[in-house]
């Protein structure tokens, strides 16, 4: 067990990562779930609802990351520009790594090299081809 960890510490991260996005869901899908037991309580009771938590239930998206995008922006890309240049960074490290096998990853390097690498093209299409919605 200690040299499965030994050769993959690397993968805590990444699964720290959807742990804390996963409860952030549930704490959200929570929050709405209350409110919509306190609009229930309303209209048991007969009494109109607050105009403050009737809009807050109207605007209820999906929780992304819109600070990664710029959405204010005509040029229609630039928004992913630090997450395309932080992966291809990343994937020029491990590439590095994989190359002089400075910490021993080996090929392990390489293949997280690659992976980096199509997320580091990912967004880089994403920015390009970015639907502008106004």
């Amino acid at each position: 067990m200690a040299d499965l960890f030994e050769h993959y510490w690397w993968l805590l991260f990444p699964l720290g990562f959807f742990l804390i996005a996963g409860w952030n869901s549930f704490m959200s899908y929570q929050q709405t779930k209350a409110k919509i037991d306190l609009l229930k309580t309303y209209a048991a009771a007969g009494k109109e609802p607050p105009a403050s938590l009737v809009e807050s239930l109207e605007k209820i998206e999906i929780h992304v990351r819109n600070d990664w995008h710029d959405s204010d922006s005509d040029s229609g890309g630039g928004g992913n520009a630090f997450l395309v240049v932080l992966f291809v960074g990343l994937s020029a490290v491990f590439a590095y790594e994989g190359y002089s096998g400075l910490i021993g990853m080996g090929e392990v390097a390489y293949f997280v090299a690659m992976i980096m690498g199509v997320l580091a093209v990912a967004f880089l299409f994403g920015s390009l081809f970015k639907g502008g919605k106004k």
